[in-house]
């Protein structure tokens, strides 16, 4: 076979439009495949797959179970296999059980010959216990005076009246501020803080100036009722979108609670991701213009880049993966080829509000993508089927594992 050939048995089989000789004859190539044919065949694939919304049944378990024999350290490796070759075939092996988990996103099964029937590699892995994914919004906004006011039990319409500005509850556990007059004396200005925690789905807030802010679980803003003076100043913690109201006399600035990393901008949109357990504070720019300070660390960004600012230094990466940032804004985990399990498990513990412990380490790296609305254990299966980790789930607390010793 010759790389014209996969390419074409790649969008047969992501068509649904194969025989098992063409599927062993596709799998027995991608085995002895270098680097970039395999980079060439997936995106093949995917885009095959893409046209067709994402389904197909080329995982089933007969595909699973060759991808188990496909592993290195079963007797079907041949150990003359060279090193380089060995590290291509588990990123092959790789992809393709990760696949189990982009196409199964929204609760999506494998199909066999019945489409209806659940297959049995999905339904034998043992996943004890369950938690569901946030149905409602958690948060809470702290009041000037330290009043709270609970979102998840609060009825649509005016919330608190804070100067001549309304706190408004819309559609949809939305939430807006009505007015631009100063609150309170002349010369104050008074603050609210929106707090969602653990647990709890996206809040979606707009300002006062009309900026828009979404908080992901486990984030909170500090800003003012109503913005007076020179500029718009707001802090937050965990991670946030922003699409700035465009208003070049008060430029717009955010700033992380307890440290001096600044972000100036005007008329933009822009992601923050700085969680205390993460390794660095990623800004990641999608339209417009920012400016990110870091003690003498200066970062001008533009669309499509991230900064990473880690201690004293600012690292800017190009053509970063805008969806994969997005993902949670968007109601999904996704995960590039390059996603450890830890990082994997940091993002689902805060969604589904969840203690980690981990029992061995799990070297693998994992590809994917899956609806934050399902069950814990469906999350766990999907990456189960990889057979790279398995968990355990007992009350809110997930132990993570090594599928084998």
């Amino acid at each position: 076979m010759i790389l014209e050939e996969a390419l074409y048995l790649a969008k047969k089989i992501a068509s649904d439009n194969y025989s098992r000789q063409e599927l062993d004859q596709f799998l027995t190539y991608m085995d002895n495949a270098d680097t970039g044919e395999i980079d060439l065949i997936l995106n093949a694939y995917r885009e095959a797959l893409d046209k067709q919304g994402g389904y197909s049944s080329y995982v089933n378990t007969d595909f699973i179970h060759r991808l188990n024999a496909l592993r290195p350290g079963t007797e079907s490796v041949a150990s003359e296999i060279p090193v380089i070759r060995e590290r291509t075939r588990r990123s092959w092996v790789r992809w393709a059980a990760a696949a189990v988990i982009l196409v199964t996103a929204g609760g999506l099964y494998f199909r066999h010959q019945n489409k209806n029937e659940k297959p049995d590699t999905l339904s034998a892995i043992p996943v004890a216990g369950d938690i569901k994914a946030p149905q409602s919004n958690r948060a809470t906004i702290t009041l000037a005076r330290g009043q709270k006011v609970f979102l998840d039990s609060a009825a649509n319409g005016q919330l608190a009246m804070q100067g001549q500005v309304r706190l408004v509850k819309m559609a949809e556990g939305k939430i807006g501020y009505e007015g631009a007059a100063p609150a309170g004396q002349p010369g104050e200005v008074v603050y609210n803080t929106v707090t969602n925690p653990r647990g709890s789905k996206v809040v979606n807030i707009t300002l006062a100036d009309g900026s828009r802010v979404w908080l992901n679980a486990g984030s909170s803003l500090t800003y003012p009722v109503a913005f007076t003076g020179k500029e718009r100043n707001v802090q937050f913690t965990g991670e946030t979108y922003f699409e700035i109201s465009p208003d070049a006399s008060k430029p717009f600035t955010v700033t992380r609670r307890g440290d001096n990393i600044r972000i100036k901008v005007l008329g933009t949109r822009f992601n923050v991701n700085a969680y205390d357990d993460e390794m660095a504070l990623k800004v990641t720019l999608l339209e417009g213009s920012v400016r990110v300070d870091k003690g003498k660390n200066t970062s001008l960004l533009k669309p499509g880049q991230q900064v990473q600012v880690k201690e004293d230094r600012n690292r800017v990466i190009d053509d970063i993966d805008i969806d994969e940032v997005m993902a949670w804004k968007n109601e999904k985990f996704r995960f590039s080829e390059k996603t450890d399990i830890e990082m994997i498990m940091r993002q689902i513990a805060r969604w589904y509000d969840l203690d980690i412990e981990y029992q061995g380490k799990v070297n693998e790296h994992f590809w994917g993508s899956i609806s934050r609305t399902v069950n814990a254990s469906q999350v766990f299966k999907m990456l189960q089927a990889t057979g790279f980790v398995k968990f355990r789930i007992e009350g809110r607390k997930v132990t993570v594992m090594p599928a084998s010793p």
